[in-house]
């Protein structure tokens, strides 16, 4: 009986000594710093823009990731994002579109043209263009141009207006230069009765020998009259 007494004491004694010890342990292991937690970020997602408009450039967000065709996908975040899409000539593509973490997408957009880029050149810088008799600008001129047979008209001080017919295509450039010939200057060494104030003269001689014709006829003095002024052949 007494080594039994003796073995449920010693049992204790032990089980409290290792409980004592990983208390030891637990204290000396270091804590983890306090503070707030670290936020949880998605893994991205990427969308992919499907298109046969070459040449148009694509927007995301605001910010220009490339032009028609892309090979490469765009990453995003995940979340909503918007997406523009444009080219002259062409209606613009608006959308908005929400993307999930690690997602890939695609999106189909092809835009719809309603114009032709029509661009005109001249050895005279300035001249006006008219388009079917509407003032649209000048040379250099680069605008886009409802699609359709157009009358345009290009004239310049100086020199002669010149006239096309153009058949304005959606979505293509048209590219034409005028030549626009210059008008025939007047010779500054014309024969001097080619002047105004020579015709001027003759004018006011003949009215008075019409003056002296017409006394002579009602009886007045036939002396023939005097005139006022001396002609100056130069």
């Amino acid at each position: 009986m007494r080594a039994v007494t003796h073995a449920l004491v010693v049992v204790p004694a032990i089980f409290a000594m290792v409980l004592g010890q990983a208390g030891v342990a637990a204290a000396a292991r270091p804590k983890p710093p306090s503070g707030p937690s670290r936020p949880v970020i998605d893994a991205p997602g990427g969308v992919t823009v499907m298109s046969t408009t070459n040449g148009a450039t694509v927007f995301v967000d605001g910010k220009d990731v490339g032009k028609i065709p892309m090979e490469d996908s765009i990453v995003l975040l995940p979340g909503q994002h918007t997406i523009k899409v444009t080219l002259r000539g062409c209606g613009d593509y608006l959308d908005t579109f929400e993307i999930a973490p690690g997602q890939e997408m695609e999106l189909e957009i092809d835009l719809v043209p309603f114009a032709g880029i029509v661009r005109i050149d001249t050895k005279a810088p300035g001249a006006t263009v008219k388009v079917d008799g509407k003032v649209e600008g000048v040379t250099p001129f680069d605008k886009d141009i409802a699609v359709g047979k157009r009358t345009i008209m290009v004239s310049a001080l100086g020199f002669k207006d010149e006239v096309r017919t153009v058949d304005i295509r959606a979505g293509e450039t048209h590219t034409l230069a005028f030549e626009l010939k210059e008008l025939p200057k007047p010779d500054s060494a014309s024969a001097f009765y080619e002047k105004w104030w020579f015709w001027t003269i003759v004018g006011a001689a003949g009215a008075g020998a019409a003056t002296a014709i017409a006394l002579t006829a009602g009886g007045g003095t036939t002396s023939s009259p005097t005139p006022s002024f001396t002609l100056q052949i130069p």
